[in-house]
């Protein structure tokens, strides 16, 4: 039994890092969708790109050959390199179109989550970057280029640009993928001045941004780890670093197609927790053997002739009865209560106490929180299996075996689970772990996709978040 629950524990804190990572990063998309989106839809990145005063004129002023352009360009404005004094003749109106913006464009780009912009023309002709790696001033519409990130991303906007009627609309996020030296995802929007598409605009967001974020979810014997879109580990660390640690996933992210493995070493996960069960085996043992030298020791003093002065020793006074006592004995021993005692009765409203395992501590549990993230994952799971079984709490507790069904006269009552609908009559020592299980077998019983599902899901994401803080799942 408690080997099971061992096990249990040690899959529910693998469950719980999956879902944390899943939801990390889908908050990192959602606030990198929304600042694309703002940046992209400004006047000042519609006039850097307009075909009359920003880069893609300024470009085509450099020379007819665009190749030659491309190459006066990448030699004037190298990466990593001082612009040398002396300029070419031809980039002077380039230069004054650089000049105007690059400096803002640094200042934007350090205030968000991405380290480089990419502007990209009709012809498909990358006319800006802020970092000018090898994509600055390349042609993505070539068969040397067509197998780049930002070419794909491009080609991608460009094809759904003739599918809707509001470009606004349109954003494409890449997998992760190894762009230049590193890894990275591209966000790419049309940019859209006037009413008139004026080019692309593609942001780069380096996976370090996102390792960093799932770094911070990792625990003693759980790691996650980021795969690119060949099934390669982003960090440079091994997959496994111990013959012990067993990958589990890989796990998707919506709308986006990255991986991500969740590395878990499960002897250091459960290795507390089998100590405790050793530990509590060796006082079991030494509890029965304790009780059988007194068992041993009362019928050697019954025995002996009372003599002397001499008395046997009296037996003790048990609460239950010994180990190999039969049934009818102890039921005996209970028969003998003196006549002024009676035997205890359970209240029908009784309710337990939180078990020690789900104790999480009176400043914790006795938050508004966490309070209510209970009762909202109870409240979203009973009204999604009504919704989509068409059954009540009463088979909801009866099935999935979680929670007490009563009989109160003529009808079934739920009092426990009741408690859990509502903020105000939720025990001070709820169990998490019923409202969690309850969750999960409503997901997995009732799988219709629907807005309801996802709203519980994200519920029961949320209470598993607080759980987390504690430090005890």
């Amino acid at each position: 039994m408690l080997a099971n629950i061992i096990e249990q524990r040690t899959q529910f804190q693998i469950e719980i890092a999956e879902t944390s990572a899943g939801h990390d990063l889908t908050t990192i998309v959602d606030f990198a969708r929304s600042q694309s989106a703002a940046f992209a839809s400004t006047s000042f990145i519609g006039y850097s790109i307009g075909r009359y005063y920003g880069f893609a004129p300024a470009f085509a002023q450099i020379s007819p050959d665009p190749d030659r352009a491309a190459a006066l360009l990448r030699s004037y404005y190298g990466k990593g390199q001082t612009p040398p004094q002396e300029m070419p003749p031809s980039l002077p109106a380039y230069a004054s179109v650089h000049d105007r913006f690059h400096a803002s464009f640094q200042g934007l780009i350090a205030s968000t989550l991405f380290d480089d912009l990419y502007l990209i023309d009709h012809f498909g002709r990358v006319v800006y970057s802020l970092q000018k790696d090898s994509n600055f001033a390349a042609d993505l519409t070539q068969p040397r280029s067509r197998d780049q990130p930002l070419a794909e991303v491009y080609r991608e906007v460009m094809a759904r640009l003739q599918q809707t009627e509001d470009p606004s609309q349109i954003l494409v996020v890449s997998g992760i993928k190894r762009i230049e030296d590193t890894y990275g995802v591209l966000l790419a929007r049309p940019v859209i001045q006037h009413g008139s598409v004026e080019g692309v605009v593609a942001f780069r967001l380096p996976a370090s941004a996102l390792a960093e974020r799932l770094a911070a979810l990792q625990r003693p014997g759980v790691r996650i780890m980021l795969l690119d879109s060949k099934g390669t580990p982003v960090q440079a660390t091994p997959i496994a670093d111990s013959v012990r640690e067993a990958t589990y996933g890989p796990s998707i992210l919506p709308e986006t197609g990255w991986h991500y493995l969740i590395l878990a070493d499960r002897s250091a996960l459960d290795g507390g927790l089998w100590l405790w069960f050793i530990l509590l085996c060796l006082l079991g043992a030494g509890g029965i053997s304790g009780s059988l030298y007194l068992n041993w020791r009362v019928i050697m003093a019954a025995s002996e002739p009372r003599s002397g002065g001499r008395v046997a020793l009296p037996m003790p006074a048990m609460t239950a009865a010994p180990l190999g006592e039969s049934a009818s004995t102890a039921t005996m021993a209970l028969s003998e209560l003196p006549s002024g005692e009676v035997e205890p009765t359970i209240d029908a409203d009784y309710v337990e106490p939180a078990a020690p395992s789900d104790s999480l501590g009176d400043e914790f549990e006795a938050s508004e929180g966490y309070r209510r993230s209970l009762v909202e994952v109870m409240t979203l799971a009973l009204d999604y299996w009504q919704k989509t079984k068409h059954k009540g709490k009463i088979e909801l507790a009866e099935e999935s075996g979680l929670w007490r069904v009563y009989m109160d006269r003529s009808s079934l009552q739920t009092r426990t689970l009741d408690k859990y609908l509502l903020v105000e009559t939720l025990p001070r020592n709820p169990r998490w772990r019923d409202v969690v299980r309850t969750a999960e077998y409503v997901l997995r019983n009732a799988p219709q996709p629907s807005p309801d599902r996802e709203q519980l899901a994200a519920a029961l994401a949320s209470l598993k978040y607080h759980l987390r803080q504690v430090e005890r799942v």
